[in-house]
């Protein structure tokens, strides 16, 4: 069934080369589309690119390869998805490679290969299907000497390459994205799920995934057979992969009587690095790109869409710049998390910060950057990218001389409830005069009180004993609703109370009856 299915899809690419013949750039300059070839492992490898007419070099700008499907070219994909008008407006680089043509004739792979119209000319998707994973043509190598080759020529913005395909180039564009980790920040695959191979393939770097596929599609099937995997299947692998939610948000383009096409968009965010998976259900709808030509006829290819440009709503939906984030600890302590160095994250990405302090030093707040830090005195919290770049420190103090219930408490399970101490100080006696006071009398008498148990180790026990009713009492204020804590401090004074009046009539009968 696949292989009369591919029959078709050479066929169809055959066709859509021959339209493409003298199709009109639609962009402002057509000299800027230019052509390129190179020797690349033992074949002549070629390629057609657009270099938007606003590029000078003076600013980095991001690069886009769109792969075309079986037996088609770079021309026959530039043709069908006029990602040239997309990157004159939006200001990128598009790269359309072409796949390499073998020669059946005296090829021992072919004899065990179907003889195809087309086949002949596909990407190598690292299963035995075709003459080039027989031939052990190197797609991957091809496409990551381009990269450099791009990056050399032009100002590349690194952290905005991105991988786009068609049928058998969507394939490509999946697997091209698990063999070159930490090379693209987002794919969008059209038409077609990932191979059963792919599947087994570890995903050591998150990045934003777009697939686009309708049930009803009479070429590439949108459930498993044979070699392919289901879209499903293809979606809960990067998923997983890049750890999003499992809930999507949809959105709906209903059909019309112009468009008898339903498109559901379930989008699937908060992944590692603010990655997103995100699956575009194309219902009635055919082997086509979205807002494309219909290249064949419907009964053949089945129907385009045209609720979205499909050019135009991956570019809007694929990550863009990525910020950093750069982390350093003073003396006595690191970060944990996400460690020490230079990370990159997408714009609005929530990301945790643990600081660890080593023995005998205690956390003491976060300096830098720290304006969307949700609280720079707590040694485990999260900050925002919201900038291009920050740079933040967790900064630490000895303990010693400087807290002696951290003293005490250092080294123990005991440490972490001191947390709860933190928070009543902060939330209670902060917020009022008495209690500023209070902390004010605490670091002035804390010191040599800490130093003193330095000196005395045994005292710690005593000293953690006598924490554990303050812990007790801070616990239940940090925890417990603005009408409980009303009722804590109702009850509190009128123990108090109790207290006082039992007190008073005990002084009296003891007077009576001394």
């Amino acid at each position: 069934m696949i292989l009369k299915r591919y029959c078709v899809i050479a066929l169809l690419a055959i066709m859509v080369m021959v339209l493409s013949e003298g199709s009109p750039i639609t962009v402002a300059e057509e000299s800027t589309l230019q052509s390129g070839e190179m020797e690349y492992g033992g074949y002549v490898r070629t390629y057609e690119y657009y270099i938007p007419s606003g590029y000078d070099g003076s600013e980095a700008v991001p690069l886009l390869f769109s792969f075309h499907g079986l037996g088609s070219s770079g021309e026959g994909q530039r043709y069908l998805t006029n990602f040239t008008a997309v990157a004159e407006q939006e200001g990128f680089i598009v790269v359309f490679p072409d796949a390499t043509s073998l020669d059946t004739e005296g090829n021992e792979c072919a004899a065990n290969l179907p003889a195809l119209p087309g086949s002949n000319i596909q990407w190598n998707v690292g299963g035995p299907w075709s003459l080039q994973y027989c031939a052990d043509v190197d797609d991957v190598g091809f496409i990551s000497v381009l990269i450099d080759l791009f990056e050399n020529e032009y100002n590349i913005d690194e952290s905005q390459i991105y991988a786009t395909g068609m049928s058998n180039g969507a394939m490509f564009t999946y697997y091209v994205a698990l063999k070159l980790p930490e090379t693209f920040a987002g794919i969008a695959a059209v038409t077609a799920p990932m191979t059963t191979n792919m599947f087994e393939e570890g995903v050591t770097s998150p990045l934003s995934v777009i697939v686009m596929m309708s049930p009803d599609d009479p070429i590439v099937p949108y459930e498993s057979s044979g070699w392919l995997g289901s879209a499903d299947a293809t979606i809960n692998f990067w998923i997983e992969a890049n750890q999003t939610s499992t809930e999507p948000e949809e959105t709906v383009w209903e059909s019309t009587r112009e468009d008898p096409t339903r498109i559901v968009r379930y989008v699937y965010s908060g992944g590692k690095n603010g990655t997103k998976v995100i699956l575009y259900k194309i219902e009635d709808g055919g082997h086509t790109w979205p807002g494309g030509p219909q290249y064949a006829p419907p009964s053949v290819i089945g129907l385009v869409s045209n609720h979205i440009d499909a050019s135009a709503e991956i570019w809007e939906n694929l990550p863009r710049i990525q910020y950093e984030l750069t982390t350093y600890g003073t003396t006595g302590g690191s970060i944990t998390e996400p460690g020490k160095g230079t990370f990159s994250y997408y714009e609005g990405t929530v990301v945790d910060l643990v600081a660890v302090a080593e023995e005998g030093y205690q956390f003491v707040k976060w300096t830098g950057d720290v304006n969307t830090i949700a609280n720079v005195n707590a040694a485990e919290t999260t900050i925002t990218m919201v900038s291009n770049y920050y740079s933040i420190t967790a900064n630490f103090e000895k303990t010693t001389g400087i807290c002696f219930i951290a003293t005490a408490a250092y080294g123990t399970p005991m440490a972490e409830e001191i947390e709860i101490l933190r928070e009543f100080r902060d939330e209670y006696l902060l917020t009022n005069p008495m209690g500023r006071v209070f902390v004010g009398f605490y670091n002035r008498v804390s010191p040599p009180i800490a130093e003193f148990i330095s000196k005395h180790p045994s005292l710690k026990p005593i000293a953690r004993a006598v924490l554990v009713p303050a812990v007790a009492m801070s616990t239940v204020a940090v925890n417990i609703t603005p009408l409980e804590k009303i009722a804590m401090v109702g009850s509190v004074a009128l123990v108090s109370m109790a207290l006082a009046i039992w007190a008073k009539r005990r002084r009296g009968r003891s007077h009576d009856y001394a």
